[in-house]
């Protein structure tokens, strides 16, 4: 066995380690930073998406400006290196078998403002979520392409990333002692708790076992909670995720004045409008609001009339 190889065991054996005790950050940065000891490059980029509609739903990136996916977003559906990557999972691509790749829209307009001269790329679908999961490292110079021996070595132990990612979130999880999830910008619940998918699942059906309802998801991102008919939602952001843990909602009776004030709210009238349609004043609207507000836990009209909605039966 050659010197490289015992070293490239020994990553694996310290990858799995360090997956039970870093943070999902810590984790991704440190993982990054090791995978520089055995191929060069200049910088890295780890992240998740719907490859099917090009849309990025979290990256950590190293060495490189957080911002080096606004420029994508122009050129996305016609990147060659993406879709050579996106339609052939499971693989490890270099851009060399695409020798026209310098002249594309793509490299003008995005890649080649960041001086990636040579991409590697390995990505695989998440068969939980359903997301495009990916590891790409670039190189600044033209005459420095990755050889077979790195292609190689990037494909093997990309599998083992990609595992020891899966087993640090649930670890990180299973540390808070309550029913947890990760949750990306998407909605998509990128690792829960089996009794965190019960409480979804229990609220609003199977259709949320792996992805939010929008209106949910927008309240978590906007405010950092949600009160839904049987639960209650908090979130807290770590890195481009939120970690959203669920707990049961106490039972909540609104008046039938204040559900007047409610529904009329949300119906897109404005504090007088109410107060005129209800014949009261618009202080006892703003007082009735207030209110609702406290018991049910929102701290928004969005929130209140996904609430109202879902608890048209009451």
């Amino acid at each position: 066995m050659t010197m490289q190889n015992q070293q490239v065991e020994q990553f694996i054996l310290d990858l799995h380690d360090a997956s039970m005790f870093l943070s999902t950050q810590e984790f991704q940065q440190w993982t990054l930073k090791e995978i520089r000891r055995f191929i060069d490059f200049d910088f890295a980029i780890w992240g998740a998406g719907d490859g099917r509609h090009r849309q990025l739903h979290h990256a950590t990136i190293l060495d490189q400006v957080d911002t080096l996916f606004s420029t994508w977003e122009a050129v996305k559906h016609v990147d060659p290196f993406a879709n050579l990557v996106i339609g052939n999972t499971g693989k490890t691509w270099t851009t060399d078998p695409l020798p026209d790749f310098k002249k594309s829209q793509a490299f003008r307009e995005h890649w080649g403002l960041y001086r990636a001269q040579q991409m590697m790329s390995t990505m695989e679908v998440d068969q939980q979520t359903g997301l495009h999961i990916f590891v790409t490292l670039v190189r600044d110079q033209e005459k420095q392409r990755y050889n077979q021996h790195e292609l190689a070595l990037k494909n093997m132990i990309t599998q083992h990333i990609f595992l020891a990612a899966r087993h640090n979130d649930l670890h990180h999880l299973r540390s808070l002692r309550s029913p947890a999830a990760f949750m990306d910008r998407g909605g998509v619940l990128n690792a829960a708790l089996p009794e965190f998918r019960a409480l979804i699942v229990q609220e609003w059906g199977r259709r949320a076992e792996q992805k939010l309802p929008e209106e949910v998801n927008q309240a978590l991102w906007r405010t950092g909670g949600f009160r839904a008919r049987n639960i209650v939602l908090q979130a807290q952001q770590i890195n481009n995720r939120l970690l959203v843990r669920a707990g049961i909602a106490p039972s909540v009776d609104l008046s039938a004045r204040e559900h007047e004030v409610a529904w009329a709210y949300v119906s897109g009238h404005t504090h007088k409008e109410v107060a005129k349609l209800l014949g009261i004043s618009p202080t006892t609207v703003r007082t009735h609001l207030a209110r609702v507000y406290q018991k049910l836990e929102v701290t928004d009209k969005a929130s209140l009339a996904f609430w109202l909605r879902e608890n048209s039966m009451n």
